[in-house]
């Protein structure tokens, strides 16, 4: 009896010690900010160890009153991030300041907001740990301590962050090498491939597949997509047929998030088809140098989210004359734009949907007047399986509308494709 009495005790002791770890809604600490990221995202003195955890929600105060409120995003030992909302006194928010944490955990959070207390931001803000901590803070203490004094004030750090212009604080925001070089770091690769086919009998072949390399980053995204298709029909009998040869390259560089809810983008692809003795295009350039990206919504960066992006972009394509298919080619040139919306979404634990429409009627340069014709339209859809251990089966259904193409060639401008491949995704 004496051995079930020990047991309950320290069970119960258990936990009520666990109990005084949790943030609960009396608990007050004093804090300082250690760092401050874009998307009022703060790095606080305070984690683990002071029983702070994800999720968690407080509210900042000072001796001049109610500053902001704030969700946790992350937490190590001696940090916590803070995703910052209700900033009631901007101006009040500095590194050389004494903050007062006080927890809410009672008050609701905000609906648009709970997202941030179910995506898993192990992977970002990498760039200060806690070994950092003690560094930051003497450094803080340096910077209150020549605040104080009246000589030579204006050269203080705290003196020069208050004096620069917004457009000083954008490009110092925007442009980081230590981001560049941090988000740049670990990228994903995927490696694809339709059903390959050859005969020797009668020479023919059917080749498709491509690589995609891109990384998901704080700040810095990238993305390079590479397709090559190949095919050769021939009549065994006459021995007539013909070859088919396409590639498509593209390059996409994003500043991811410069407001809570756009980024900036460019864009830049090459094509070339040739079908039979027919290029359409022989050379297609198209390159967007600024463009704009609505975030609508983003659960997770890489595979479930809505975005729509509007990029104007240099059009330049060159293809085969009909009337001369040996020597000429024609060229038309002008500016496209470029819209387009993706939404991506898991369906279930394995199946994936990625549904992707571009828009892209074109304004002629060569043109007196400015109006759009040669309008294209590409809309695809991929189901992707997961097979388990980064393996993939894709199923992709891909509609295209080339007013030019039938224009110039007198053949219908709807096109339809169907593809089925496998597909192969790791981290390097």
């Amino acid at each position: 009896m004496s051995f079930i009495l020990n047991i309950f005790t320290i069970l119960v002791l258990g936990i009520f010690s666990f109990k005084t770890f949790a943030l609960e809604s009396s608990d007050q600490f004093s804090t300082q900010i250690l760092k401050m990221y874009n998307k009022n995202i703060l790095v606080l003195n305070r984690g683990l160890e002071d029983g702070i955890f994800k999720k968690d929600h407080i509210k900042l105060t000072n001796q001049e009153g109610f500053i902001a409120r704030g969700i946790c995003i992350k937490t190590t030992l001696l940090t916590s991030h803070w995703k910052i909302y209700r900033v009631v006194r901007p101006q009040l928010v500095s590194m050389d300041s004494l903050y007062t944490l006080n927890a809410i955990n009672q008050s609701e959070i905000p609906a648009d907001l709970i997202k941030y207390s179910k995506v898993d931001f192990t992977r970002y803000f990498k760039d200060f740990g806690d070994e950092d901590v003690s560094k930051e803070v003497e450094l803080q203490q340096q910077r209150i301590a020549h605040y104080d004094l009246p000589e030579d004030a204006k050269s203080t750090p705290a003196f020069k962050e208050v004096s620069k212009s917004d457009f000083d604080k954008f490009v110092e925001t925007t442009f980081s090498d230590k981001e560049l070089k941090e988000d740049l770091s670990k990228f994903y690769l995927n490696i694809f491939a339709s059903p390959l086919s050859y005969q020797t009998r009668y020479n023919q072949k059917e080749v498709h597949y491509g690589a995609n390399l891109y990384n998901i980053a704080q700040r810095y995204q990238f993305n390079i997509n590479s397709i090559e298709t190949q095919r050769r029909i021939l009549n065994p009998v006459t021995k007539e047929g013909y070859e088919s040869k396409s590639s498509h390259h593209d390059f996409s560089f994003q500043f991811n998030h410069i407001t809570d809810h756009f980024s900036i983008t460019s864009y830049l692809s090459y094509d070339r088809e040739k079908i039979g003795n027919i290029y359409y295009p022989y050379r297609y350039t198209q390159v967007a140098l600024l463009g704009l990206k609505l975030h609508v919504w983003e659960q997770d960066p890489k595979d479930n989210f809505f975005e729509i992006s509007y990029a104007p972009s240099f059009d330049s394509m060159e293809f085969s004359d009909p009337n001369n298919l040996d020597q000429s080619y024609i060229q038309r040139q002008g500016i496209r734009h470029r819209i387009r919306a993706k939404i991506y979404a898991d369906l279930t634990d394995r199946i994936h949907s990625k549904t992707d429409l571009l828009y892209m009627p074109l304004a002629s340069i060569s043109s007196e007047e400015y109006q759009f014709n040669d309008n294209q339209i590409r809309f695809s859809q991929t189901f992707s399986y997961n097979l388990g251990a980064s393996f993939f089966a894709d199923y992709l259904v891909q509609y295209e509308v080339d007013e030019l193409r039938a224009k110039v060639y007198d053949i219908s401008e709807h096109n339809t494709t169907q593809t089925f491949r496998m597909r192969y995704e790791f981290d390097i």
